[in-house]
């Protein structure tokens, strides 16, 4: 391909990435739900329930997800569940499918080792968000996906399950503050 062709494919790519990160709000609806959802597996993990039932519990938080996403895509005028033709918009979905994928590593670990169930979601949460790092042009995606795998692990190791969720809920937040802020940036250079 020469490097004029190759110059109109990165812009057009590039387009078509602004397009998705402007409709979906670089997917900050999904992060705000996240928080919510984490608040409630630290709830679950405060209540002292048997670790059994504490993991399926904490299985049962993320189905708030989608609706959560939904109230606040709707705060933030967010199109996130709009059928489009942009092919970005389904890259971001395939990569949220792939999280359910790892998410059989987690229920191995309900059955054979209930202690670990919690570390190990946490980490698949992590790690999925790194592809979106690209989607949306955010680096704070990636920084983000790296510091909670490594600190789900190492925080649970040493301080337990009520620690690695209390740090999954600030590093959520943190994430939140940092794309909230890249929203009103990119707004203001549109509108500037």
């Amino acid at each position: 391909m020469d490097t004029t062709r190759q110059t109109i494919c990165i812009k057009e790519l590039n387009e078509l990435k602004r397009d998705a990160q402007e409709m979906q709000k670089k997917g900050l609806p999904f992060m705000m739900a996240s928080v919510v959802i984490w608040t409630l597996i630290l709830s679950v993990r405060l209540m002292n329930f048997e670790i059994a039932r504490a993991n399926l519990l904490t299985f049962m938080c993320s189905c708030f997800l989608m609706p959560l996403a939904f109230m606040f895509s709707k705060i933030l005028r967010a199109d996130i569940f709009k059928k489009t033709a942009n092919p970005i918009n389904k890259l971001g979905f395939l990569c949220t499918m792939n999280q359910m994928l790892y998410l059989i590593i987690v229920m191995w670990a309900f059955s054979r080792e209930p202690e670990a169930m919690l570390m190990l979601y946490a980490c698949v949460f992590g790690a999925h968000l790194l592809p979106y790092s690209w989607i949306y042009d955010s680096k704070a995606y990636a920084v983000t996906a790296v510091i909670d795998t490594i600190g789900a692990v190492v925080i649970s190791m040493i301080w337990g399950s009520v620690a690695a969720a209390i740090f999954m809920i600030v590093m959520q937040i943190i994430l939140c503050i940092i794309l909230f802020t890249d929203i009103r940036k990119a707004k203001t250079e549109v509108e500037g």
